[in-house]
């Protein structure tokens, strides 16, 4: 007859079976959330710098014959520059387009049909500095259509990491440098950013 021990022995096996697994559960579960509160870390240090640029309409000047321009506010509130800015009005409230890949969509679309727009949405600058800058499109009546209307800025941060600034805040990850991703096409204008000693405001209907 095969002799299987006691039983508080086995008792006592089982035991520790049962500790072991449950020790190595929780490792397991502390391995998780190691990792994914470091994967968190680095998407946070990832952003560090680009959550601090944003953009919003300013005044707007316009000429006695009609059209003038209207101004983008920019503030880069790091200690170092961004690169590739692209500025551009959106509208966040009406019918018209809500991003810059939408108002490029529509250029694109009147110029096969041989349309060609009487002014651009958009501009560009080859950096930012830190502070508040001043930047132009030009067109100033942009309240025709009834909306309300943002500033979107995507640019290229420090470690070469391209983002783009909804009008609605939104901060998000682009896979390609922003003019390329918004599909301009070269040679740009490549602004230099005025600086800018105003009070912000929210924007501007027009």
């Amino acid at each position: 007859m095969i002799d299987f021990g006691d039983a508080p022995t086995w008792v006592a096996a089982v035991g520790t079976v049962g500790a072991l697994c449950a020790a190595l559960w929780q490792i397991e579960s502390e391995r998780r959330r190691r990792l994914s509160q470091e994967a968190a870390d680095r998407e946070e240090r990832k952003r560090d710098q680009a959550r601090l640029i944003a953009g919003w309409v300013g005044p707007a000047e316009e000429e006695a014959e009609g059209g003038g321009r209207t101004s983008i506010i920019l503030s880069n509130g790091s200690a170092e520059p961004v690169y590739s800015v692209y500025a551009g009005i959106v509208y966040v409230q009406g019918a018209a387009p809500h991003t810059g890949e939408a108002w490029h969509q529509l250029q694109d679309e009147a110029i096969e049909r041989g349309e060609y727009p009487e002014y651009t949405t958009t501009t560009t600058a080859s950096i930012l500095p830190p502070g508040r800058w001043r930047v132009w499109v030009p067109f100033a009546a942009w309240g025709i259509t009834g909306g309300r209307i943002g500033a979107e800025v995507a640019f290229t941060d420090r470690a070469s990491v391209h983002w783009v600034r909804r009008a609605t805040g939104a901060l998000e990850e682009l896979a390609s440098p922003p003019f390329e991703h918004f599909g301009l096409h070269g040679p740009y204008e490549l602004l230099t950013p005025e600086p800018f000693d105003g009070t912000p405001s929210q924007g501007t209907n027009q």
